[in-house]
This record gives structure tokens, C-alpha cells and sequence, in this order.
């Protein structure tokens, strides 16, 4: 199991992440989804 609790993430000086729990169980498959250029790849290097 994978799990993250309260993660917090900056860019630059602007908060993008507050707070947030995930819990992944062993073989559940998770996306995160959004325009392009929204951040996806900051989100998940976070």
C-alpha cells in the first residue's frame, strides 16, 4: 500500500497542494487527469 498523508506542494511562492490523503492499495490503478499544462507531472514529482 502507497499512502500519503496531509502532502503539501509550492510553485514558486503560490500553494498548489493543501492537505491532501491518498491511500493506494496494491494493484489499484490511479491517474490524475487535467489540461495540458495544468501540472500533472508537478503533482506527481511532489
Amino acid at each position: 500500500m502507497l499512502g500519503i498523508e496531509g502532502l503539501k506542494a509550492w510553485y514558486g511562492e503560490a500553494q498548489v497542494l493543501r492537505g491532501l490523503d491518498l491511500e493506494v492499495d496494491q494493484g489499484q490503478v490511479v491517474t490524475l487527469v487535467g489540461r495540458n499544462g495544468a501540472g500533472e507531472d508537478h503533482y506527481s514529482a511532489a
